[in-house]
């Protein structure tokens, strides 16, 4: 990094990522109940992949170099003195990585490069991603860089949106492992973090389609039978997601709510798509009604379940 703004630049790909990860999200929390998810983060935190430090450290501020070390320190297994504070000897590197900073130039990067992320109007994905690699560029600390990069970036992200906190992107980069350090690599060599970013995105909405796939299918052996507050002699495969999802943001809703508070719950943009896929089958399933059925294009329109 030579100087204090990060090299990176936004490409049609990220733009796209960022949408495909927003609807994700939008539609895991609209189509999932909160118990649901806790019981799987609850399964997760006790299976043997998920015992480690990462889901044990939790703090309200991890925007500073500080706060970087500490994270470091609570890594660490030995405590050594190596624990919580920058290296002051160059490395050698593995799996292919460029030759590190200068080890006296660590802190003043490091500082730089939080100034930077406090200050930034990118996008969180984005922000996370830059500082991620930006992490595994300077290579801050003697040992456990990589580990450092990834439970930084889950954590900050996790703030963000908690559906975060149910991923574990050190488990995600480890099955695409030579991929990973590859972007690293061709960002260092090109002088633009923008392959590591991309390759970033898509492996989190990877995570996300999994993540919501796992949900489905607890959702499955936890209520086989049909939804609630849905009749059973609707003729309709009330059991489609996009139906459920629109369910489940009316039981969260004490009042009827208009089309753009709809699509902004479920984390939709595009109207068309929500009205046809989402709205349109709800209501020809008698499902939900609208408030003011004798004017359908009505600004005032607003939406509610039929009683």
């Amino acid at each position: 990094m030579s100087n204090a703004t990060p090299p990176f630049s936004i490409s049609a790909s990220m733009t796209h990522s960022i949408a495909n990860i927003s609807e994700a999200l939008g539609k895991i929390s609209a189509l999932y109940s909160p118990a649901t998810i806790e019981h799987y983060k609850q399964q997760k935190l006790t299976s043997i992949q998920m015992k480690n430090s990462e889901f044990q450290f939790t703090v309200s501020d991890l925007s500073s170099p500080d706060s970087l070390l500490a994270l470091h320190r609570s890594l660490m297994k030995d405590q050594s003195e190596k624990s919580g504070r920058y290296r002051e000897q160059g490395l050698a590197l593995k799996n292919g990585l460029q030759m590190a900073p200068q080890a006296i130039r660590v802190p003043k990067m490091v500082e730089e490069l939080f100034a930077w992320f406090n200050t930034t109007n990118h996008h969180p994905l984005i922000s996370s991603a830059v500082c991620h690699y930006e992490l595994q560029f300077i290579q801050p600390v003697a040992q456990g860089n990589t580990e450092l990069a990834c439970v930084w970036q889950t954590q900050q992200l996790s703030q963000w949106h908690t559906l975060f906190s149910l991923l574990n992107i050190h488990n995600l980069i480890a099955a695409t492992r030579q991929r990973y350090f590859e972007s690293i690599n061709l960002s260092t060599k090109t002088g633009d973090s923008s392959v590591f970013i991309e390759y970033m995105l898509e492996t989190l909405l990877s995570a996300l389609d999994i993540l919501e796939s796992d949900l489905k299918s607890i959702t499955k052996s936890q209520t086989p039978q049909h939804p609630p507050q849905v009749k059973n002699t609707i003729h309709l495969d009330i059991q489609a997601p996009q139906v459920i999802a629109l369910i489940n943001v009316f039981n969260q809703s004490e009042k009827p709510l208009n089309r753009q508070e709809l699509q902004n719950q479920l984390g939709l943009k595009d109207r068309k798509h929500f009205r046809e896929r989402y709205l349109k089958p709800a209501i020809d399933a008698g499902i939900i009604e609208m408030t003011i059925p004798e004017k359908p294009n009505s600004k005032m329109q607003q939406y509610r379940l039929k009683s």
